[in-house]
């Protein structure tokens, strides 16, 4: 039997959205890959929420060989015994109270340059291997977890471990190491500070994997009375592929199998669909063109309406014009129709009157006596032919059609034969009287 087996210290790369998404199909909903680097105080309020599982009721499945249940706490007493004594040196050299340090671990809390602490987390083993050990049998890498701890910290002496935790709740179990790494010795601030970068480099981190998995295995088989090998580290890498990660692939690989077998339905569902859409748009290119036909008879045909509508209606107005013209010949004519017989009529009237003024008195009495016959009187005679009174008429009359041939002969005969009544009767009166007047 093969194991796989990993090392991993906490870094900003873990930070990732897909790291974070991995920790979601544990029974406690966490993994081991959640193991971020440590920054400041609330990121290692995360790392004791995650590794002590407060929240969790399957406490049973958590195990602290190393610290208490209060990670921050187990971190800040360690900062307390490490750098105290080399700050309290650092503060008594200064001769500026601003450059004092008051506590270490806050300061270095708040600076964005250095981590807080560090986080290692071991594994050995994977889905295979320990999917269907009992818990009994898990919990015997109590023991292996143990004597790692003692080889980390013979291996990295300046590696100081404030807390570690084993997690017996997921497919393969594993530890948390928080702890703070040293360096010694610096030329400027404390003579002792946080020293990450310095003790865990690229090449270290090698040397201590490879050390680390040969006691691991070793402690292995002691404790399981087996005779386990390690699988072949990968190159490059500071860890094995763990079973989660493995299983977690498997199961993208089966989705996304299942995806493509969709996808393949979904096409084959298009192609059938595209086939009847060509069917469809066919159909909708003939309908098409035999609208277009229809639209181009109906477009001549309202032409020909149109031009034949435009032609009657140019004929209309050509005989309509014709007629006004016509009419307007005949106004003009009877306009000049009517003002020369006014100016006749006004020309006889004229002379009348002055003919009327001239006469001598005693024919203006004849006149009289004349007109007075039948109750004429000369004044309503002389009335017809004022000129006001002319003018009023001549208004009015202009009412009537006056040079209506048949009107006009009509009234004339009317007159003439009321004055052959009138000359008859004043003669025969006239007569009468003469004759008395002889007797």
């Amino acid at each position: 039997m093969e194991l796989s087996y990993s090392l991993h210290l906490g870094n900003d790369k873990n930070k990732s959205i897909k790291a974070r998404q991995e920790a979601k199909n544990t029974q406690s909903g966490t993994t081991s890959k959640n193991n971020n680097a440590i920054q400041n105080v609330k990121q290692l309020g995360k790392v004791n929420h995650h590794n002590l599982r407060q929240y969790d009721n399957n406490q049973e499945l958590i195990k602290t060989i190393k610290g208490s249940n209060d990670i921050v706490k187990d971190v800040k007493e360690l900062y307390l015994d490490l750098f105290d004594e080399v700050r309290l040196e650092y503060n008594n050299k200064q001769t500026r109270d601003d450059r004092k340090i008051n506590n270490y671990f806050n300061k270095i809390a708040n600076d964005t340059k250095h981590d807080l602490a560090c986080e290692i987390v071991i594994e050995l083993g994977n889905m295979e291997y320990w999917d269907e050990k009992s818990l009994e049998y898990k919990y015997q890498m109590t023991q292996v977890f143990e004597q790692q701890l003692e080889d980390i910290q013979e291996i990295v002496p300046d590696f100081y471990i404030a807390n570690a935790t084993i997690h017996f709740d997921e497919h393969s179990p594993y530890m948390h190491i928080v702890g703070v790494p040293v360096k010694e010795n610096c030329k400027t601030g404390l003579s002792r500070q946080f020293g990450k970068t310095s003790i865990f480099t690229k090449e270290s981190l090698v040397v201590i994997q490879d050390k680390m998995r040969e006691r691991c295995i070793n402690k292995f088989n002691i404790v399981y009375g087996l005779d386990s090998k390690l699988k072949e580290k990968e190159k490059g890498k500071n860890r094995d592929i763990t079973s989660y990660e493995r299983k977690l692939f498997n199961e993208r690989v089966k989705g996304l199998k299942q995806e493509i077998s969709n996808l393949q339905d979904e096409v084959s569902d298009l192609e059938d669909n595209k086939e009847s859409i060509n069917k469809q748009i066919t159909k909708l290119n003939k309908d098409k063109d035999d609208i277009n036909d229809e639209i181009d008879k109906k477009k001549k045909l309202n032409n020909k309406i149109i031009i034949k509508s435009k032609n009657q209606l140019l004929d209309e107005n050509k005989k309509l014009k014709e007629e006004n013209e016509h009419l307007k010949s005949i106004n003009y004519q009877t306009e000049n129709r009517y003002n020369d017989l006014k100016e006749r009529t006004d020309y006889l009237i004229y002379h009348l009157n002055k003919i009327i003024k001239k006469l001598p008195e005693f024919i203006q009495n004849l006149i009289d006596r004349l007109f007075n016959y039948n109750n004429i009187n000369l004044n309503f005679f002389k009335q017809q032919y004022d000129p006001e009174v002319i003018r009023k008429r001549e208004k009015s009359f202009k009412k009537f059609n006056l040079f209506n041939k048949k009107e006009i002969e009509k009234v004339t005969k009317h007159i003439n034969d009321e004055m052959d009544e009138y000359a008859e009767e004043f003669y025969e009166t006239t007569k009468s009287k003469d004759d008395e007047l002889e007797r």
